[in-house]
């Protein structure tokens, strides 16, 4: 199977969370991993599975939104048809905040009006950097489920 893992981060959390998911995805399948400014829509349709994943922030004055250039990619493809296409979605937040990983929940409904199929139930990620050894834990854990999924 072809996989793509889009990230973006602001702190680096995404982008080592994305790097746990790849060390083990690839024991068993091609996986590219790419910044998220870096890919165009039209190219998705090569994989079989693509991976988004993005910290929440505020931008607009808005909260729980995820990284600016995921907002300028969704813009960007606003419209286009994705039908069937396999999703999977991850983030890093922060539960202190009203809208605790607002960003995976904008990446889900990206990809319901694409017309994507999300595989597996999204991670969220809280705080990673509190506590680093629990949460790399968890992103392994997620990527093995996702791994039976595909």
């Amino acid at each position: 199977m072809k996989i793509l893992l889009l990230y973006a981060t602001n702190s680096g959390g995404t982008f080592l969370a994305g790097k746990t998911i790849k060390e083990v995805l690839q024991k068993k399948h091609a996986l590219e991993m790419k910044k998220i400014e870096k890919v165009r829509a039209q190219g998705l349709s090569k994989y079989d599975l693509v991976i988004l994943g993005s910290p929440s922030w505020d931008f607009g004055k808005k909260q729980g939104q995820p990284h600016e250039t995921f907002l300028q990619f969704m813009a960007e493809n606003k419209g286009m048809n994705l039908e069937g296409k396999k999703f999977a979605v991850y983030g890093c937040g922060d539960s202190s905040y009203t809208y605790f990983c607002g960003g995976v929940d904008n990446l889900e409904n990206f990809i319901k009006n694409l017309k994507g199929k999300l595989i597996i139930n999204s991670l969220r990620i809280n705080g990673y950097f509190f506590d680093l050894n629990k949460n790399a834990q968890l992103v392994k854990n997620w990527a093995k489920k996702l791994l039976k999924a595909i």
